[in-house]
């Protein structure tokens, strides 16, 4: 892996860029026309909503007419003002119907090229392209909406300075590193995708009865369904209700995961590119950069683990904050096929298979204590609650579950936690419902934070966070030893000395590779 400035160079945003080059300034795709408009419509649907359902109650709500019709109108306008060049040195993007403005990256920016499309832009065979440079937050990407599906290969190629493709040169096909298969679906509803979905069709249905004035309440279909339940008892109720639930929630996470994760593929396009694509409906392709590369990382929530299964992802520069850092390498599916992906993309197995260090007797202890904590706070809340009436004496025998799933998560927890440190490469695992393992490439990392809250300088421990340019992705090893942690900070940078990749830190920890101390 190549070394990178610590800081990457955003898209910024000029008046008026005077470029000596004599690029052509080109224009979206016409069909924008129609894409746009019809987005905006969709876009102000719910206004339009609210507008029908105030419209019956009295009055004419024409503000939300006009609205609509502004917002399609400048849809339509949006293809007139908008259009990009690249340079030789710069991509460039003008656009704004009130305010002109023009985005600029140099194109030795460019980190990643991310490509969106949606059902609609699939219709008319249109995609929008989004060019990953690092930006910082609060900074707009640099984004192409909408470019056709046939022009992005070409497109794609130009932006990232690739070999363009051609099929009679005979070269290499792309090598597959991985292919979806539909038996992954069975893996869904171990995820809470189900259930979040449930929760907002619950709250916008809860919405939408409130502003029709309870009009969804007073239909017979619904009356008799309350009236059927009510009649229930109570455990009866309950138990229905949770098949129900856990039926219809399993059934929602299958559907969303075969239309977001359905035909997803990883390949390399090149000899540093990597190309992942995936989605049914709405399509997301994204080729990166592996000299970006910068580590992986495998999350093994309680419930996938439980089944052997977990879901990898790359550490990456250049992806912007949104992202987080981290780009798809494998959906949730068999932990084996998410362990042999991140090996081929990090050369190798042995971080991910390394055994890890423990952190001792005084962590295992914090883990326990924490857990007992957690369980005191849960029975004095329940005597508050029995003592005002509000529940029964029969709340207590919940604690015959909440005991033994707290001690067991508290075994679980220590189970997990550890960290290693194999040359080039610092490796950091911890929690239980969502336990993560990371990989960090020792050169990645740009700066060190320590935090020692109250507790943990009672039991002398501390938290260590290694830092990188992946947008907000970090590495966090919790409740280290104290007199552990220097040595790691110490063990890496003189490494880096040696190797010739980083300054030395000092002994008292100074921040010549930024190294901070947090007061708390």
């Amino acid at each position: 892996m190549s070394a990178e400035p610590p800081a990457a160079e955003p898209a910024v945003e000029t008046g008026d860029v005077h470029d000596p080059s004599t690029e052509p300034w080109r224009r979206l795709n016409p069909l924008m026309l129609l894409v746009h408009p019809l987005r905006e419509l969709i876009r102000y649907l719910p206004v339009l909503l609210i507008a029908l359902v105030a419209g019956a109650a009295g009055g004419e709500p024409w503000w939300a007419y006009v609205l609509s019709g502004l917002g399609i109108v400048f849809g339509v306008l949006r293809f007139f003002t908008t259009t990009y060049r690249i340079t030789p040195t710069h991509v460039q993007v003008r656009s704004g119907v009130l305010n002109r403005r023009t985005l600029s990256a140099p194109r030795d920016r460019i980190r990643s090229v991310d490509v969106d499309a949606t059902l609609l832009h699939r219709v008319f065979g249109l995609a929008i392209v989004k060019v990953g440079t690092g930006a910082s937050h609060g900074q707009e990407e640099l984004a192409l909406n909408a470019v056709a599906l046939r022009d992005l290969p070409a497109l794609r190629s130009e932006l990232l300075r690739l070999a363009p493709p051609d099929a009679s040169t005979g070269a290499e096909q792309p090598a597959n590193l991985s292919r979806w298969s539909p038996r992954w679906v069975r893996y869904a509803p171990l995820t809470l995708s189900g259930v979040a979905s449930i929760v907002a069709v619950v709250f916008f249905v809860v919405q939408l009865n409130f502003f029709e004035g309870g009009v969804l309440t007073r239909l017979a279909v619904v009356q008799q369904g309350i009236g059927w339940v009510t009649h229930l008892p109570l455990l009866v109720t309950a138990l229905w209700g949770s098949i129900v639930l856990v039926v219809l929630a399993s059934a929602v996470a299958m559907v969303r995961y075969a239309l977001s994760y359905g035909g997803f593929s990883i390949h390399r396009a090149g000899p540093h590119t990597l190309h992942i694509s995936h989605g049914l409906l709405r399509a997301r392709q994204i080729t990166l950069d592996e000299t970006r590369l910068r580590g992986a990382q495998l999350s093994e929530p309680l419930s996938l683990r439980l089944a052997g299964a977990a879901s990898a992802h790359a550490i990456m520069t250049g992806l912007g904050r949104q992202r987080g850092g981290v780009a798809l390498l494998a959906p949730p599916g068999p932990r084996e096929e998410a362990v042999r992906i991140a090996s081929v993309v990090l050369g190798g197995s042995e971080p991910l298979d390394v055994e890890l260090i423990t952190h001792g007797t005084r962590a295992h202890r914090r883990r326990y204590t924490r857990a007992a904590s957690f369980a005191g706070v849960l029975a004095a809340a329940a005597l508050v609650l029995q003592l005002s009436g509000i529940v029964s004496p029969m709340v207590w025998w919940a604690f015959v579950v909440i005991v033994p799933a707290s001690a067991m998560l508290a075994a679980d927890r220590w189970r997990g936690l550890g960290h290693a440190l194999l040359r080039g490469w610092l490796i950091a695992r911890s929690g239980s419902l969502n336990r993560k393992r990371a990989v960090l490439a020792t050169e990645g990392i740009i700066g060190w934070t320590i935090r020692r809250s109250f507790f943990q300088r009672r039991a002398g421990l501390a938290t260590l966070i290694a830092t990188t340019a992946a947008g907000r992705h970090r590495v966090v090893i919790p409740d280290l030893p104290h007199s552990a942690v220097w040595p790691i900070v110490e063990a890496i940078s003189v490494r880096h000395v040696v190797e010739g990749d980083a300054a030395p830190v000092d002994a008292a920890g100074a921040a010549s590779q930024g190294v901070r101390a947090d007061p708390s």
